[in-house]
């Protein structure tokens, strides 16, 4: 009898222990970033803020701000201030 009850006791001390491990290796795994397709929202706030002024589509300068238009073959393309009179005589929409 002793036997029998020494058993159930080792498998129920097996059983928490596996469960346990489980948990412990899912947390280190989400901590280390195993889940490849979760991105972290901060790290990408951070590389728009760092991302620079953007080049105009038309005469490919630096410019701070560009106004996108879509053409009538439904690409984007971002103009500057300067460029804006282009945009117009090809009667782009402005996004």
């Amino acid at each position: 009898m002793a036997y029998i009850v020494g058993l159930i006791v080792l498998l129920v001390l097996t059983g928490t222990y596996v469960i346990f491990q489980k948990r412990t290796a899912k947390r280190q795994n989400e901590r280390s970033g195993m889940n490849g397709k979760v991105i972290s929202m901060e790290s990408h706030r951070r590389a728009k803020q760092t991302s620079g002024e953007q080049l105009c589509s038309s005469c490919k300068k630096k410019n701070g701000k560009l106004i996108f238009y879509a053409q009538d073959n439904g690409t984007v393309v971002g103009l500057c201030k300067d460029c804006k009179a282009q945009a117009k005589k090809r009667d782009m929409l402005p996004l």
